[in-house]
């Protein structure tokens, strides 16, 4: 028997917002846009569309993002194509069925096998991992002092785990136990104490106290911040 090709079709309105509207597409389909406003010199007819060019000036992914005279709005979601195991077959994405573990307690990286394999033998086909950076004084799991550096506490005494390390393993999950491993990008739970945050703090405390000493709006010019090469004069 001989499927038909299917053909999902998205009517867009002027000005309609369907940014809350999830539109989802397999990997490697053709996205084809068509309008029934005429080319330039042809008459309107409601019947009749053309298909338009992709117009993609910076050649950006986000180009059309930052338009603001959009006739609308919205986004499609192109699904991933997940594959595990030695033959390397698809993991259908309704299938998924995911275990998180807080990376911190964990312990050192040669033990995660042992404990990771719960999941395993639960019947889990994916391990979420809170992030596996270095952490803040807060020990918080999404509080991260280095975005670039394994967290130490998965070494133990003697030895120095790299992120290739966790390549490794991860790559063991995913061939052997048929798993996969995802983890979290963090941006903006940066600790406080991060080096380039204390120095923004000092910078912005030594501001603070000059102006409070002047009772001005800006420090005079025998201000500390010079010393930072920080300039005194605040503008907006």
């Amino acid at each position: 028997m001989v499927h038909s090709k299917q053909i999902r079709v998205l009517v867009l309105n002027d000005k309609e917002n369907l940014d809350r509207t999830l539109f989802r597409l397999d990997q490697g389909k053709p996205v084809l846009v068509h309008t029934n406003y005429p080319a330039k010199g042809e008459e309107f007819d409601r019947h009749k569309f053309r298909t338009l060019e992709w117009v993609n000036p910076t050649e950006r992914e986000d180009d059309s993002d930052k338009k603001e005279d959009r006739s609308g709005s919205g986004y499609i979601v192109v699904d991933p194509v997940l594959r595990v195991g030695a033959d390397n077959h698809v993991l259908p994405l309704d299938c998924i069925t995911i275990q998180t573990y807080l990376a911190k307690c964990l312990g050192p990286l040669d033990e995660w096998p042992d404990r990771l394999r719960v999941a395993k033998e639960s019947g889990y086909n994916m391990v979420h991992l809170t992030p596996l950076q270095v952490l803040g004084l807060s020990r918080s799991c999404y509080s991260l002092a280095d975005q670039l550096e394994l967290n130490p506490d998965f070494s133990p005494p003697g030895e120095r785990y790299t992120w290739t390390d966790v390549g490794i393993l991860v790559e063991h999950i995913k061939k052997e136990w048929n798993m996969l491993c995802i983890t979290d990008v963090v941006y903006n739970h940066t600790d406080l104490f991060r080096p380039p945050f204390v120095i923004q703090l000092k910078t912005a405390f030594k501001y603070l106290l000059d102006r409070g000493i002047s009772g001005r709006e800006h420090p005079p010019p025998f201000s500390p911040l010079h010393s930072d090469g920080v300039a005194t004069d605040v503008a907006d």
